[in-house]
């Protein structure tokens, strides 16, 4: 295998699939990077497991093809660094690969490749993953995907739950709609967008966030306006442009969200979300790091936003809503709400609410729901 490709496209590729390197592998191919040349384009793929990454190059000038996997952070540290407007790459008969940059000049060992004395049939060692072939079971306008996951990632559990998988996000689809929910058992975040193509029918998952946030943080620059869905089993593999990104499934039980949602309170307020944010910020200053606690109180078309922290002092703040109603207190973790206004699509947002002690319902754009659970003995 030999080589010769532009470094920045040498880099951008191994940036998307860089997340898919086990950090701690118990097989060092799972450390590795595949990179295939052939047909003057390469493919590179990692494999930690629980996500896989498969990315191609077009445009690469390929004098031998072949194919090795290279260890992984290693590859990813030297190209970065490396300053040369191009790089050579040439694996040799012993199964070591040479990197030419410039005047810097690095060897790397390999894991398996196809030449020399540890030559081997890859299929049999690195974890590769199944072709993308066929009609995809969901086709999704790329920007309504990314505003979805931007959406309910947030809302996740950051520990595992033994009876719920509520440290993914579920992502559903029914009727020719998709649905993705995020929750952690005292929040959910719900939001709802048309699938525009592919099989149809019903198709559900729960799926991994860092898969999720592999997508997100490259989509906007892949080509195409378009991402792809395949549900494989144990796995859901996406396309967007060059890029393929494949998830485990988790396993076990997600939360009915339909039962979580309640339907619109009796108590309706309107408010700008800057303004809510900046009160709410306000009086976080002066709660208790271990027990974030901020209590809103409803006036007619006011809202007043406060906080204690004892031997510290106190923080009020109010500021105009549009409500029409009786007075009500509501306490409330104070970042769960904040993390919800930062992911609203609108400057004007919408909260309804029975009473202190329910759930109360955030309207955050169009079919985008937040639920966050009130600290009712607080009040």
């Amino acid at each position: 295998m030999k080589f010769l490709i532009d470094r920045l496209a040498f880099r951008n590729a191994l940036q998307r699939v860089e997340m898919g390197i086990d950090r701690k592998p118990t097989n060092p191919v799972y450390g590795g990077i595949l990179i295939e040349a052939s047909n003057s384009s390469l493919q590179l793929m990692t494999n930690d497991l629980d996500m896989a990454v498969r990315y191609r190059i077009d445009f690469v000038q390929v004098d031998q093809p072949g194919w090795a996997v290279i260890p992984g952070r290693e590859l990813v540290d030297i190209i970065k660094d490396v300053e040369s407007d191009t790089v050579t790459l040439t694996l040799n008969d012993k199964g070591s690969v040479k990197l030419q940059a410039g005047e810097d000049v690095c060897d790397l060992v390999t894991f398996e490749s196809s030449s020399g004395a540890n030559a081997t049939d890859r299929s049999e060692s690195f974890p590769l993953v199944a072709a993308l072939e066929g009609k995809a079971d969901v086709i999704m306008d790329k920007g309504d995907f990314l505003v979805m996951v931007n959406s309910t990632r947030f809302a996740t559990s950051r520990v595992q739950d033994t009876r719920f998988a509520t440290e993914g996000v579920l992502f559903e689809l029914k009727e020719g709609q998709a649905t993705m929910v995020g929750t952690d058992g005292r929040r959910l975040a719900c939001i709802h967008r048309p699938a525009t193509g592919g099989k149809g029918g019903k198709s559900r998952a729960v799926l991994l966030p860092k898969v999720l946030d592999q997508i997100y943080r490259f989509g906007l620059d892949e080509e195409g306006d378009s991402i792809s869905v395949w549900f494989l089993g144990n796995l859901v593999g996406f396309r967007l442009g060059n890029l393929e990104s494949f998830g485990r499934v988790l396993t076990g039980e997600y939360p009915n969200y339909g039962n979580v949602i309640p339907a619109a309170g009796k108590h309706i307020v309107r408010a700008h979300r800057e303004s809510f944010s900046k009160k709410l910020k306000l009086a976080s200053h002066l709660t208790h790091d271990s027990a974030a606690v901020v209590r809103l109180g409803l006036t007619a078309n006011n809202m007043e936003v406060s906080a204690e922290h004892e031997g510290r002092g106190r923080a009020s703040a109010n500021f105009e809503v549009d409500y029409v109603g009786e007075g009500l207190k509501m306490a409330f973790n104070p970042a769960f709400i904040l993390d919800g206004l930062k992911s609203a699509h609108s400057d004007a947002i919408e909260l309804q609410v029975d009473d202190a002690s329910r759930p109360a319902k955030f309207i955050l754009g169009d079919d985008y729901s937040y639920v966050v659970m009130p600290l009712s003995a607080l009040v």
